[in-house]
Order: structure tokens, then C-alpha cells, then sequence
């Protein structure tokens, strides 16, 4: 196999080359807008055009042509299923990876490309196979190829209205920062369109195969054999031979590419890998993505929904069929809003205040808004509030006393964020690194007799996540205390203040403190400014 993610990421900068020369060089010729955008589209255009020669060239795909190597069941449930929907049979194929996973491609249905990987056909029965190959038709089907590269374009285009009339005058600037603004807007609206078109292949799924709990039970082992995956990568980088550590990192590689256009992505059901397939447990594990309002921000911002919402949209076909489901969520749905709109407006207010500063020192050259005289005077007051409102966030989100916790109890927590933690010590051993086989990860797993979490060392002293990681392997397999705080974004996790061994050797995280140091010192900054 290639090196999937060097070679994406070589593609993606060839493609911004590309794009920065022919911005240049329209700049330069003093094109008009309109060349801009035909220039945007002409791109796009390209790479809808080559990207299915791409994929096939970049991944090791085994093609089906012969009908051998997909398991028979799978191959004739895709033949009825494409001659009941009346479209061609797409070309099928197989990676022999052990991340299970599944995706298509292609330009029209007549021309589209199914892939599943080995480990996907490895840990599902062939009925939950035949519910993601339903999926990834129902994709095919919908031709959303040609929807999602339309909708890509969309950012694109607004991105050259900014830049081609940013240095005009009068309302031509107007126009050029409400569509940058409309870009970034945009960008979230894209990723919501991609979850959409994932929730309608999850519908399609449903109604084609008339067993919408299949997909249900596939999606939440996809979610735990992708974690499970990583761990047993960690696993054989650790004892392997160098042949060995070099095929797994090339496996990594290949399952983080897979993850970008699967059926799924580790973020988006990592949480599920901490309560198991088991139905009970995922259920209590699922609960927080349902009723707490963070798990829509952090949703915002990934190109497939949560897991636990695709598995509640599965449930509530099965109830239209009248047929029972297997991950039966609360019925008491209503979202938890608690303190959280003074927590996103706490979590917002330091970064608010440094970007009213930024703009500040800098409209002069940049902005010109309006007529506001953004005097060094409130430029320094600006400078006293974003310490301040840094200050009272870092100890919003690091108060409370240490105490005894487990990790089952943890994990069925809905009300925690990474705004609100529990402060915890929680005692068990370290199995593995937080991301497998990276040397560089100062971040671990931690297991004790009621579950697996994962453990993050944050620190803002340069270079001090880099040393921790140095030494983070002599922790696995050891007993440990940790204290820290847990929280919980895509997926729970603790962030660590200290690490204790069995031998009384402690290993502490000063990131707090080093936060409050420089809230101090911009706040004393400011306070100085405004005297002198």
C-alpha cells in the first residue's frame, strides 16, 4: 500500500500551487472578477474530472471483476437490489485493510465504484455488509458525486469575490468582507450538506433493505472496530519488527485517508468505542450526543453526524415499519441547555476581545470601519479585557476539588463539556498511546474495571507536550493515579494535572497556570499602556 496521507496531502498542495499562481497571475493581469470565478470553476471542474483516477491510483484496490473475492451473499444482495432500483451495478472492490470502513466514487451512477475494506467485511455479519453496501448505492443513487463537488464550489467562488475586490473603495469593500464572511459561513454549510446527504443514504438504506436496525448495529461496530483498530496498530508498533511498524504506519495512513469519505470517521462515533457494541452500554454512552447542546457546536465543524443521531434517525424508521429497535434511546430527548449560553459566551469572550483588539491596532491599513477611532486608549482597554475575560474562563473550566471517580460513571455523564469538567482521580492501568504508534503523542489510554478513556496531557510551555511524549510509552502496562478534569467533546477524555506510578514518580501538566500567567501579564500590559 501507498503512502495514502503524504500523497493526499502532496495532491492538496499541488492543488493550492495551482490555485495561489492563477490568483497571482490574474492579479497581476488586473482580471476582472469574472475571470476570477470562471478560473474557480474551470479548477473544479478538473478535479471532479480526475479525482475517481486519483483514488484508484492512490489506493490499493482489488477489483471484483471476476466475482471471487466479495463473499456471495454480499454480490447477489447488490445485483437484486441495483436491478430492483433500475441502475447499473457499480464496480466493486476490496482493500485488505484491518480499518473497517466502506466508500464510492465515481462521476454518474454509470460510471460509479463501491469499496469495502477487509476489516469491514471482517467484523460484521453479511446482513449488516449488506446494509453499508445499501448505503453506499443509496450515495450513487442520489448523485451526490455531483452534488457535494457543485456544493464545494460554493466557498470557492465567494473566497474570489473577496479577494478580487477587497482593495476596491466605497461599497465594493462592503461587498468584498460580506463575502468573506459569507465564505466562512459557507464552509459550515457544506459539511452540513454532506451530513444531510449521509442521513438520506442512511434513509435509503432503511426503505430498500426494510431492516433500518442492521445499519444501526453496523454503524456502532464500525465505530468500535475503528478505535479498536488503532489499538491494535499500537499494539504491534510497539512489539513489532521494523518490517512490521512500517506496514502498520502505512495501514494508519491508509485508515485516516478511508475515514475522510467512509460511511465513517473515528470522531464521530470515537465515544461509542468506549461503551462497546454492547446495546445497553452504547445507549448510555449515546445519551450525551442526544440531550447535550455542545454536541451540535461540535458537529458544526465534521462531514459526518454523530453516530448516535444516525442511530436515532435508523429508530425512528423502525417505528414508521413497526418494528422493534436495538439501541433503544430515552425517550426524554429535550436537550439540556443548562448554563449554556453563558459557557459559550465565557468560552467566546477572550477570543471576541483579542479579534476587537487585532482589528484595532490594524483597520487603519486593513479595515477603515466606519467611523470609529480606535484610540490607544481603548486599544489597551481592549488589551485589560482580554486578560481578564481569559482569566475568568481558565478558572471556570479548571475549579473544583479531585475526586473519586470511576470511568463507567463518567462516560454516562450528560451534563459535562469542555467548557464545564469534573475534577477526578480515577485509578487503572495505561494500555496504549492516545494516537497509536505516533511517537510524538503525549496523550494516553486509560483502563480501568468499568472502562476504557482516554487521557490528554495539555501543556503551554513549548516543548513540554514534546518531552512528556518522549517518556510516554514507559507508562503503558503500569498502575497509575491521574487527576484531572474530564470533559468530553467528540468524543470523553480526561486532560491531565498530574500522573502518578506505583513507585511514586509524578509527572504534572502546568497549563492552567501558564494561562493565568499570561492573562496577568496582558492584563498588567494593558494597565501599563494606559498609564504611561
Amino acid at each position: 500500500m501507498k503512502f495514502i496521507a503524504r500523497s493526499l496531502l502532496i495532491l492538496l498542495a499541488l492543488y493550492g500551487l495551482v490555485f495561489a499562481i492563477g490568483d497571482l497571475f490574474l492579479a497581476h493581469e488586473q482580471a476582472s472578477v469574472w475571470w476570477a470565478i470562471a478560473f474557480s470553476i474551470g479548477l473544479v471542474g478538473f478535479q471532479y474530472l480526475v479525482g475517481p483516477w486519483f483514488i484508484e491510483w492512490l489506493m490499493t484496490i482489488v477489483w471484483d471483476d471476476d466475482a471471487s473475492l466479495l463473499p456471495e451473499s454480499n454480490r447477489d444482495f447488490v445485483k437484486k437490489l441495483c436491478a430492483e432500483r433500475g441502475i447499473k451495478i457499480p464496480r466493486i472492490g476490496i482493500i485488505y485493510s484491518g480499518t473497517p470502513n466502506a466508500f464510492s466514487f465515481g462521476h454518474i451512477p454509470s460510471n460509479a465504484r463501491v469499496v469495502v475494506t477487509k476489516g469491514l467485511l471482517d467484523i460484521l455479519t453479511p446482513e449488516e455488509a449488506n446494509a453499508v453496501l445499501a448505503h453506499e448505492i443509496g450515495h450513487v443513487e442520489h448523485w451526490d458525486f455531483a452534488v457535494m463537488a457543485i456544493a464545494a464550489l460554493a466557498p470557492l467562488l465567494l473566497y474570489q469575490i473577496y479577494m478580487f475586490t477587497r482593495n476596491n473603495s466605497g461599497s465594493a469593500r462592503l461587498i468584498a468582507w460580506t463575502a468573506y464572511l459569507c465564505y466562512r459561513v459557507s464552509q459550515f454549510i457544506v459539511l452540513l450538506l454532506n451530513r444531510t446527504r449521509e442521513y438520506m443514504a442512511d434513509h435509503y438504506c432503511a426503505e430498500v433493505t426494510g431492516q433500518p436496525n442492521v445499519l444501526s448495529s453496523a454503524l456502532v461496530k464500525i465505530a468500535c472496530g475503528l478505535v479498536r483498530a488503532d489499538g491494535e496498530y499500537a499494539e504491534k508498533i510497539r512489539s513489532g519488527s521494523s518490517a512490521e511498524k512500517k506496514a502498520v504506519r502505512r495501514e494508519q495512513r491508509l485508515g485516516g485517508a478511508l475515514a475522510v469519505m467512509g460511511i465513517s470517521n473515528v470522531q464521530s462515533g470515537a465515544a461509542l468505542a468506549l461503551g462497546g457494541a454492547n446495546p445497553v452500554e452504547a445507549t448510555a454512552v449515546m445519551r450525551w450526543d442526544l440531550v447535550n447542546p455542545w454536541a451540535r457546536m461540535y458537529e458544526l465543524n465534521s462531514t459526518h453526524p454523530l453516530t448516535a443521531f444516525r442511530v436515532l434517525a435508523l429508530n425512528r424508521d423502525s417505528e414508521a415499519m413497526h418494528l422493534g429497535v436495538q439501541y433503544p434511546l430515552s425517550s426524554d430527548r429535550r436537550i439540556e441547555w443548562g448554563r449554556f449560553p453563558f459557557e459559550v459566551v465565557l468560552w467566546a469572550g477572550p477570543v471576541m476581545a483579542a479579534w476587537a483588539l487585532f482589528i484595532a491596532a490594524t483597520e487603519e491599513h486593513w479595515f477603515r470601519i466606519g467611523a470609529v477611532n480606535w484610540s490607544s486608549e481603548a486599544q489597551a482597554k481592549l488589551l485589560i479585557v482580554t486578560g481578564a475575560a481569559w482569566i475568568l474562563r481558565t478558572w471556570y473550566r479548571y475549579h473544583g476539588a479531585f475526586g473519586h471517580a470511576s470511568i463507567g460513571s463518567l462516560i454516562r455523564d450528560t451534563q459535562v463539556s469542555q467548557m464545564r469538567a469534573r475534577a477526578v482521580r480515577l485509578a487503572g492501568e495505561i494500555v496504549g498511546r492516545g494516537v497509536p504508534g505516533a511517537f510524538w503523542s503525549p496523550d494516553l489510554v486509560l483502563r480501568d474495571d468499568t472502562g476504557m478513556l482516554f487521557i490528554l496531557y495539555r501543556q503551554s510551555i513549548p516543548f513540554a507536550r514534546f518531552l512528556f511524549a518522549l517518556n510516554a510509552d514507559e507508562y503503558i502496562g503500569q498502575r497509575v493515579v491521574i487527576e484531572g478534569w474530564f470533559r468530553r467533546g467528540l468524543r470523553p477524555y480526561v486532560e491531565m494535572s498530574s500522573l502518578t506510578t506505583n513507585d511514586g514518580n509524578t509527572s504534572r501538566a502546568w497549563s492552567r497556570w501558564v494561562q493565568y500567567l499570561l492573562a496577568v501579564a496582558a492584563m498588567a500590559a494593558g494597565y501599563i499602556w494606559l498609564t504611561v
